[in-house]
């Protein structure tokens, strides 16, 4: 069953390569490209370009350039789908593996992989990477082994992605200090500080690396740390009740979930580790909400949901001691209720409507309540009233997004825009005939202005100026009454618009506010 979800994998992966478009390289891809290439070609990172990054990962990237031979579609294909998504995939199956999870439970891993989680390049499988390494399972229960993992593991991610480190680092600790609870608390604490040390160890190796370089501490202490906090302009404000996607839509309450006390008592010590991990990411989409952030932090969402699944399965023989109705305990069952579902509310509120990064440790206090409160039994009731809110959190976002697509409009605002300024302009300069051509759009404005194509163009590539010849030929025929320029003439037209304006007279120029732009109407005057 592994070999074949591996197989699966990647023949899913491999089906991702695809050539890069003519602007790939001009947003965030490219710097990396770009930076991949002059590391490979001897810059030194931290010294010659800086950048978010850490210094192993830029001699990864620049690795997959080498390996790439310097072509940026496959560059981007080995540094996106294949170390990325691919990569996490397998490390995914590595600790099945470690986990002996069940053929049906490998067989339910795969579709979830694919449909709850998302890593859109090899920082992301760093979380996949981290998880198999401290998996609390074999050599990794071990004191001495369990220790030394604890010291290497952070640190060497630390060469590559500060953040990164010290978020799954803060989710290791955590998970030693509450959540293996298989081990004696003095084991737990030397555990939790190894891991702190781990951090201190690539700093400090980092620190003197560079010194060794000629950069000052200070100046490594800068870009890589405190450089970062403020380099980015932060956005907060969780779309709780308007979620873009179903994965923005549930991946709140799996941050809390796992957290209820009926639901944590079950789960067993390899899911905690994961649910700390899950919840330590968080501050991701908090500090810079929407569908592509939530999809990053949610690269261990789909291991929990199976692990999850398969320890309260595996718990369904044990009984739920559900306090008796009778006697007066109604009230008091429906206090504990109130109580749950409170919780969960502060924990949601706490996490994704606080436009502050403290907003990750408010979460996380809150959730780590619930660890407490489930050393007293399985609050069934206070339990259940916290997955009730869960469920109304989804359903209210569900309904929030209908109500909100629903109340909608659906036509090209802009092109309605520049219409209702335009109208009586194109009526004067037109005539009955209403035959002119929008350059270069909104398209939308034909059927707005009941307008007339009299061109068979449409869209101006890139290369549009190989047509000059046919335009000046039609516009000399008759055939190109009018131009309507919305937002001036498209770059790939500047080789004929000195002979378009030889040609064109302009019969009208009409301010829209909406849109904050000049339109111009055009009408031919003869060559």
């Amino acid at each position: 069953m592994l070999a074949a979800a591996g197989a699966f994998l990647v023949a899913w992966y491999g089906a991702r390569v695809a050539a890069l478009g003519p602007t790939a390289l001009n947003d965030d891809l490219g710097i990396q490209h770009y930076l991949a290439r002059i590391t490979a070609e001897g810059a030194i990172p931290l010294i010659d370009f800086e950048h978010g990054w850490n210094t192993a990962s830029w001699y990864w990237n620049a690795g997959l350039y080498l390996l790439a031979g310097g072509n940026p579609t496959l560059w981007a294909f080995l540094w996106g789908p294949v170390t990325g998504g691919l990569l996490a995939g397998l490390l995914l199956l590595a600790a099945a593996r470690r986990l002996r999870l069940e053929a049906a439970w490998v067989a339910a891993l795969v579709p979830a992989w694919v449909l709850l989680t998302h890593v859109p390049h090899h920082k992301y499988a760093t979380a996949m990477g981290w998880l198999l390494a401290l998996l609390p399972v074999g050599l990794g229960r071990r004191d001495g082994a369990a220790l030394a993992l604890r010291l290497g593991v952070p640190a060497t991610v630390w060469w590559f992605h500060v953040e990164l480190a010290v978020l799954l680092a803060a989710g290791t600790a955590l998970f030693d200090l509450l959540g293996d609870t298989d081990v004696v608390r003095r084991a737990r604490i030397l555990r939790a500080a190894a891991v702190g040390g781990g951090l201190a160890v690539g700093l400090g190796s980092q620190l003197a690396a560079y010194a060794g370089l000629g950069l000052a501490p200070g100046e490594v202490v800068d870009q890589i740390l405190l450089g970062q906090t403020g380099a980015y302009d932060l956005h907060f404000g969780y779309l709780l009740g308007n979620p873009q996607t179903f994965r923005v839509l549930v991946y709140p309450a799996t941050l809390v979930l796992p957290f209820v006390p009926l639901v944590w008592r079950r789960l067993a010590t390899p899911t905690r580790l994961v649910a700390f991990l899950h919840l330590a990411l968080a501050l991701i989409p908090i500090r810079r909400p929407g569908d592509g952030h939530v999809a990053a932090a949610a690269t261990l969402l789909a291991v929990l949901a199976v692990l999850a699944a398969r320890d309260l399965l595996r718990a369904r023989g044990v009984s739920i001691p559900w306090p008796s109705l009778r006697d007066g305990h109604a009230r008091s069952a429906g206090a504990a209720a109130l109580a749950g579902a409170t919780w969960f509310a502060v924990a949601i509120a706490a996490g994704f409507r606080v436009t502050s990064l403290m907003a990750i440790v408010a979460l996380t206090l809150v959730c780590l309540l619930g660890v407490v409160a489930s050393w007293g039994g399985d609050r069934p009731w206070a339990s259940a009233g916290a997955m009730a809110a869960a469920g109304l959190l989804v359903v209210g976002g569900l309904s929030g997004r209908v109500v909100q697509q629903a109340r909608a409009d659906d036509g090209d605002g802009q092109a309605q825009a520049i219409a209702a300024q335009l109208r009586g302009t194109v009526d004067g300069c037109l005539g009955p005939e209403r035959a002119a051509w929008v350059v270069p759009s909104p398209l939308t404005l034909y059927d707005e202005l009941e307008l007339t194509n009299p061109t068979p163009y449409y869209v101006f590539w890139y290369t549009f100026a190989a047509e000059g010849d046919s335009v000046l030929a039609r516009a000399d025929a008759g055939q190109i009454p009018a131009i309507i320029t919305p937002y001036g003439w498209p770059e790939s037209m500047r080789p004929i618009v000195d002979d378009l304006e030889a040609r064109y007279e302009v019969c009208a120029q009409v301010e829209v506010p909406a849109t904050d732009n000049l339109v111009t109407v055009w009408r031919y005057a003869g060559s």
